[in-house]
């Protein structure tokens, strides 16, 4: 009976002092690798997000950006475009797990990881789990040469061929599982970082295109959904990998 007490005593006294632990209610950052350049279309996307605290561990994040390219695109594992605009909403539900001590080994295979030592103990730092969603929508403006007329000439000259520039319309909706940490140092820096699964539904279609599906850009294709970039539906899978900075008020 004693040690059922104790027991019991001790679990009340840790979940008091977890709830009183403080928390930093509002933080502002961005998501540092999105502004990087992407190998598909040489696009960044420059974004500022916003977490709220809500109670129990549990916060709400919400992040929007503007993707922009840094120039035309072209390559073995790029898509061929002149130029690509568009926005990014994500939206995500966290929990804090309490478990604020890092697990070393893991900075062997995620070194951003060894960033975040030295932070404070509060309710929405350390170890978490969430559920990430996001919308993506883009414009891309793609180039193609089509034959303007023949003359009844099998092979046609330089002449008879036309630059045309057309665009893709593209909306992209996501829906991962993330496992993070998110550290806040004593002056308020926050350092989140995150990995995670999850799958992606791709829609695309084309507007002012005069060549033919089996013409050359049109044959290009997504990876890994193996879905026609111009055109068409379908389902991929989905890598998260992100470090966001910020400040905690």
């Amino acid at each position: 009976m004693i040690t059922v007490f104790l027991t019991f005593f001790s679990v009340q006294t840790y979940s008091q002092m977890e709830d009183s632990l403080k928390a930093k209610r509002i933080i502002i950052n961005i998501s540092v690798l999105e502004y990087l350049q992407t190998i598909k279309l040489n696009t960044g996307n420059f974004n500022i997000g916003t977490e709220i605290y809500l109670k129990k561990g549990n916060s709400l994040y919400t992040n929007f950006g503007l993707i922009k390219s840094y120039g035309q695109s072209s390559g073995l594992l790029s898509i061929s475009s002149q130029s690509t605009q568009g926005l990014k909403i994500q939206v995500e539900g966290r929990h804090y797990l309490n478990k604020h001590k890092i697990f070393e080994p893991a900075i062997l295979l995620f070194w951003p990881h060894m960033l975040q030592y030295n932070s404070q103990t509060l309710q929405n730092t350390g170890y978490y789990v969430a559920v990430h969603s996001f919308y993506q929508w883009t414009a891309t403006d793609r180039r193609e040469t089509v034959v303007d007329y023949i003359d009844n000439n099998p092979f046609p000259n330089s002449e008879h061929y036309k630059k045309n520039i057309y665009t893709v319309d593209r909306n992209v909706f996501g829906l991962n599982i993330k496992f993070g940490y998110q550290c806040i140092k004593k002056w308020g820096l926050t350092v989140d970082y995150t990995v995670g699964l999850g799958g992606l539904y791709i829609s695309s279609s084309s507007k002012n295109r005069l060549g033919e599906d089996t013409g050359w850009p049109q044959q290009e294709k997504d990876f890994p959904s193996n879905k026609l970039f111009d055109k068409g539906t379908g389902f991929a899978p989905n890598v998260v990998y992100q470090v966001r900075l910020g400040w905690g008020f």
